[in-house]
């Protein structure tokens, strides 16, 4: 499970400060009486440095949604924001994209930004649910409830399974279109036309060039190809265009 609810910990302190980042400049205290801020005109508020003592590390990340990079500072973000890279309605990422900060002293930098079709944007904190220690429960809790107020979503995302992690990353390694696409999916189209195939039939069905087998591998990076992400993959797993369903 991705998200997971939240128990209140901790009081509220007034009303969350927002600060963002855009054109090179800070911007504290957003006045959201004026409007959202320009979500895809925004930078990242911090960009973290490694060092021998370094509790993160730091990833800058190629984002196909963005065509440009993201900075993270761990792998959980890494596999977060690759999660979130390949689905159809994510229009936006961008890491470390807020500084909230309440009048008691507490701080805190919100791990990753989405957005989707509709504009609706969600807040995203990544961190194993073994380490969700007092202080971030009460930060989680204070960012849900200054996110509510200014109607944007907030979820905690705890990492996925070894196997879907394992299958995201392979599939990652084909998130570029190919240049042969457009044919390769033509001939795909056609032999997916009756209902799904097998990972196995689609490479048997290449012409040994693997221009078949690529392509497929994109598509289901995409989206636009369903596999169940859960199961470990062989060639005898299905996969079927995404509104035929293949388990995904």
């Amino acid at each position: 499970m991705v998200s997971v609810g939240l128990t209140a910990v901790g009081s509220q302190v007034g009303a969350a400060t927002w600060t963002f980042s855009y054109a090179g400049d800070r911007y504290p205290a957003w006045a959201w009486s004026e409007g959202d801020p320009p979500v895809r005109h925004l930078e990242p508020m911090r960009r973290t440095k490694s060092g021998r003592l370094s509790k993160n590390i730091p990833v800058q990340a190629a984002c196909m949604t963005t065509g440009g990079w993201l900075f993270l500072e761990s792998g959980l973000e890494h596999e977060l924001a690759t999660w979130l890279d390949r689905k159809p309605e994510v229009v936006w990422l961008l890491g470390q994209p807020a500084l909230l900060e309440w009048e008691d002293g507490l701080s805190h930098f919100p791990d990753l930004l989405s957005m989707d079709r509709d504009g609706e944007v969600t807040i995203w904190d990544a961190r194993p649910p073994s380490r969700r220690d007092e202080t971030y429960l009460v930060k989680s809790v204070r960012t849900q409830a200054a996110c509510q107020g200014v109607g944007w979503k907030y979820e905690q995302f705890g990492g996925l399974s070894e196997v879907e992690s394992l299958n995201l990353r392979w599939i990652a390694g084909a998130r570029r279109p190919p240049e042969w696409l457009d044919p390769a999916r033509n001939v795909l189209h056609d032999r997916l036309a009756d209902g799904p195939l097998t990972i196995g039939e689609v490479m048997a069905a290449d012409d040994g060039r693997g221009f078949l087998v690529s392509a497929m591998w994109h598509l289901v990076w995409s989206g636009q190809l369903s596999i169940n992400l859960a199961v470990p993959w062989g060639r005898p797993t299905p996969i079927a265009w995404a509104h035929q369903g293949a388990g995904s």
